[in-house]
Protein backbone atom coordinates (compact mmCIF):
# COMPACT_ATOMS: atom_id res chain seq x y z
CA UNK A 1 0.00 0.00 0.00
CA UNK A 2 1.30 3.44 -0.94
CA UNK A 3 1.26 5.98 1.86
CA UNK A 4 0.34 9.52 0.91
CA UNK A 5 2.33 12.25 2.65
CA UNK A 6 0.54 15.51 3.42
CA UNK A 7 0.68 17.77 0.38
CA UNK A 8 -0.69 20.92 -1.17
CA UNK A 9 -1.53 21.25 -4.85
CA UNK A 10 -2.42 23.83 -7.48
CA UNK A 11 -4.09 22.53 -10.61
CA UNK A 12 -2.59 24.05 -13.75
CA UNK A 13 -4.04 22.08 -16.68
CA UNK A 14 -7.20 20.18 -17.57
CA UNK A 15 -6.98 18.38 -20.90
CA UNK A 16 -9.74 18.04 -23.50
CA UNK A 17 -10.24 14.42 -22.41
CA UNK A 18 -10.54 15.38 -18.73
CA UNK A 19 -7.04 14.46 -17.56
CA UNK A 20 -5.76 16.80 -14.84
CA UNK A 21 -2.31 18.08 -13.90
CA UNK A 22 -1.37 19.77 -10.61
CA UNK A 23 1.81 21.28 -9.23
CA UNK A 24 2.18 19.65 -5.83
CA UNK A 25 4.51 20.02 -2.86
CA UNK A 26 5.15 17.37 -0.26
CA UNK A 27 4.68 19.11 3.09
CA UNK A 28 7.08 16.71 4.82
CA UNK A 29 10.08 17.14 2.49
CA UNK A 30 9.17 20.39 0.70
CA UNK A 31 9.88 18.75 -2.67
CA UNK A 32 7.76 19.88 -5.63
CA UNK A 33 6.37 17.43 -8.16
CA UNK A 34 3.60 17.13 -10.74
CA UNK A 35 0.58 14.90 -10.24
CA UNK A 36 -1.23 13.58 -13.32
CA UNK A 37 -4.74 12.20 -12.89
CA UNK A 38 -5.99 10.43 -16.02
CA UNK A 39 -9.63 10.86 -17.01
CA UNK A 40 -10.29 7.11 -17.17
CA UNK A 41 -10.01 6.32 -13.44
CA UNK A 42 -6.44 5.15 -13.99
CA UNK A 43 -3.88 5.47 -11.20
CA UNK A 44 -2.50 8.87 -10.23
CA UNK A 45 1.04 9.39 -11.51
CA UNK A 46 3.61 11.51 -9.68
CA UNK A 47 6.39 13.04 -11.77
CA UNK A 48 9.51 14.83 -10.63
CA UNK A 49 9.19 18.53 -11.53
CA UNK A 50 12.42 18.55 -13.54
CA UNK A 51 11.51 15.37 -15.41
CA UNK A 52 8.10 16.82 -16.29
CA UNK A 53 9.68 19.98 -17.71
CA UNK A 54 12.13 17.94 -19.78
CA UNK A 55 9.73 15.25 -21.02
CA UNK A 56 6.61 17.30 -21.77
CA UNK A 57 6.50 19.74 -24.68
CA UNK A 58 2.78 20.48 -25.04
CA UNK A 59 0.18 22.73 -23.52
CA UNK A 60 0.65 21.02 -20.14
CA UNK A 61 4.23 22.26 -19.93
CA UNK A 62 3.29 25.77 -21.06
CA UNK A 63 0.57 25.94 -18.41
CA UNK A 64 3.00 24.80 -15.70
CA UNK A 65 5.54 27.45 -16.71
CA UNK A 66 2.79 30.08 -16.65
CA UNK A 67 1.80 28.97 -13.13
CA UNK A 68 5.41 29.13 -11.93
CA UNK A 69 5.79 32.63 -13.40
CA UNK A 70 2.58 33.74 -11.69
CA UNK A 71 4.07 32.83 -8.30
CA UNK A 72 6.55 35.69 -8.55
CA UNK A 73 5.26 39.04 -7.31
CA UNK A 74 4.73 41.72 -9.97
CA UNK A 75 6.75 44.22 -7.94
CA UNK A 76 9.83 41.99 -7.70
CA UNK A 77 13.14 43.64 -8.48
CA UNK A 78 14.20 42.85 -12.02
CA UNK A 79 17.64 41.28 -12.23
CA UNK A 80 19.41 41.38 -15.53
CA UNK A 81 20.65 37.90 -16.36
CA UNK A 82 23.93 37.43 -18.21
CA UNK A 83 23.67 36.11 -21.78
CA UNK A 84 23.45 32.34 -22.15
CA UNK A 85 26.83 30.64 -21.98
CA UNK A 86 28.35 33.44 -19.92
CA UNK A 87 29.23 32.77 -16.29
CA UNK A 88 31.22 34.82 -13.81
CA UNK A 89 34.90 33.79 -13.64
CA UNK A 90 34.49 32.79 -9.99
CA UNK A 91 31.83 30.22 -10.95
CA UNK A 92 33.95 28.81 -13.77
CA UNK A 93 37.03 28.60 -11.55
CA UNK A 94 35.35 25.85 -9.53
CA UNK A 95 35.40 23.61 -12.59
CA UNK A 96 38.91 24.29 -13.82
CA UNK A 97 41.58 21.84 -12.56
CA UNK A 98 44.53 23.10 -10.51
CA UNK A 99 43.13 26.60 -10.20
CA UNK A 100 44.23 28.57 -7.13
CA UNK A 101 41.89 31.27 -5.76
Amino acid sequence: MIEHAPRIAKEFHVGAGGERYALTRDLTTGEPYVVHRPSDDGPEVQLDLGAFLVLFRGRERDDLLQLIASLLPDDAIAVEAPPYGSRPARFMARWLPNRQD
